[in-house]
């Protein structure tokens, strides 16, 4: 069956066509990128099913090439994010819960699935073993109706909260070491796949460890690998644009002729500081994805790269959820159009903090800067009181950069609050 891809944001579908060869009654409005089904076509108009619904649409909002798709997902508190572009996908993180299997099993994948399909993912990517970034790709990586690629991960694993015996290391990393008047972390990992017995980590981790492990043996995930800056996750090309996604963090450091990673304050400063920091290239625009930093491991990834600035983006995702233990230095440099911030409520953190906010704002290009929050995102169905989990919608063409999120209450044709990233 033919098909194509929308070319513009909230392109236009009609109930029909008239004689005058005019769309009568926008049905519905769909975004950038989205997948479309040709059912017929007569002249410059042809016959299309998105979304459940068939209707008209203009072929000057139609196209043979893909787009990146973006999807920042609201999984409370927590980060999940799902990249798309042709049959390319890769997921950034997975909240502690359920929202990311849910989305992916009752809409994303949903048609896929009920078809008998299995549906492959390129990458998991672990920005770094909190429960609220990692814990839950277990009930993906479990359902067999997913295969995936290459697992992604920073190399620092978390060990049991609490043990019978003595603990062999002294911290619930591993051991840690002084040199001078700084601390090491000695213990980290770079296949998870023959990583060491799982029941010797925390409750998070272990389940994780049994999930990939078994889709190992299953023959549904190919491999698993530590990355570090300077690496290269992927480069090739789509649409004739190069698409690439290179590792700026994190580092370790030669002690003594081992690996070691900087060990700052405590366990969770180590290894939220020790995310992995991604950036993504599309054609001529930029995305980056820096899971939890802070202001100690921002002003250390800085002096990584002296005179050299690769951390400016068109688009970033906040660190931490938007927490106020950020470097201002490291926002000035980042500079992007637009960010985008993950988290929930019903937490202690009062994330997004308003200096987080701020800044994003203030150390951004662009007269209108953009700031988006899944939290806002969401909303109440007022006739259940449930929450309606939203998300952040981020579209490119390698050119053109939009946002658009659905607005708490519209008609089908009139559901979408959109905006164009303006360049200078």
């Amino acid at each position: 069956m033919a098909f194509k891809y929308c070319k513009n944001n909230e392109a236009s579908v009609f109930e029909t066509v008239n004689a005058a060869g005019k769309g009568v009654k926008i049905i519905d409005k769909i975004l950038l990128g989205s997948y479309v089904t040709i059912l017929g076509q007569n002249g410059n108009w042809f016959n299309t099913r998105a979304f459940g619904k068939t209707g008209w649409m203009n072929a000057t909002d139609l196209t043979d090439e893909p787009a990146l798709k973006v999807f920042y997902l609201d999984v409370g508190q927590g980060d999940g994010c799902l990249l798309e572009i042709d049959r390319f996908r890769m997921l950034i993180d997975a909240g502690a819960g359920d929202n990311m299997y849910n989305y992916l099993t009752k809409y994303h994948f949903k048609s896929l699935l009920n078809q008998g399909f299995q549906v492959h993912i390129d990458f998991l990517i672990v920005s770094h073993f909190d429960r609220d970034h990692f814990k839950g790709f277990a009930e993906i990586i479990n359902d067999r109706r997913f295969t995936f690629g290459e697992v992604c991960h920073a190399g620092i694993l978390k060990f049991l909260d609490s043990q019978a015996s003595p603990s062999p290391y002294n911290t619930g990393l591993g051991d840690k070491i002084k040199v001078g008047t700084k601390h090491y972390l000695t213990k980290f990992f770079e296949d998870l796949l023959v990583a060491a017995d799982p029941a010797a980590f925390n409750t998070d981790v272990t389940p994780f460890l049994n999930a990939i492990k078994a889709a190992k043996a299953e023959g549904r995930i190919s491999s698993s690998r530590r990355l570090s800056g300077g690496d290269t996750l992927t480069n090739q090309t789509f649409n004739g644009k190069p698409f690439r996604v290179d590792v700026l963090g994190p580092f370790t450091e030669s002690i003594g002729g081992s690996d070691v990673f900087r060990y700052w304050t405590d366990d969770g400063i180590t290894i939220n500081g020790h995310s992995l920091v991604l950036n993504l290239t599309y054609g001529t625009r930029t995305y980056q994805f820096g899971g939890d930093l802070n202001e100690k491991s921002q002003e250390y990834l800085i002096e990584k790269y002296p005179g050299q600035n690769p951390f400016q983006v068109d688009v970033a995702k906040s660190c931490h959820h938007g927490s106020n233990d950020f470097s201002v230095d490291f926002m000035k440099l980042l500079n992007p159009y637009a960010t985008v911030i993950s988290s929930g409520d019903n937490e202690t953190f009062a994330h997004p903090r308003a200096d987080a906010i701020g800044c994003a704002g203030r150390y951004s290009r662009g007269e209108r800067p953009l700031v988006f929050s899944t939290e806002l995102a969401r909303s109440t169905n007022i006739a259940t009181d449930k929450i309606v989990f939203g998300m952040i919608n981020s579209r490119c063409d390698g050119n053109r950069v939009y946002f658009s999120q659905m607005k708490e209450a519209s008609g089908p044709a009139d559901r979408w609050d959109s905006y164009e990233v303006n360049f200078i």
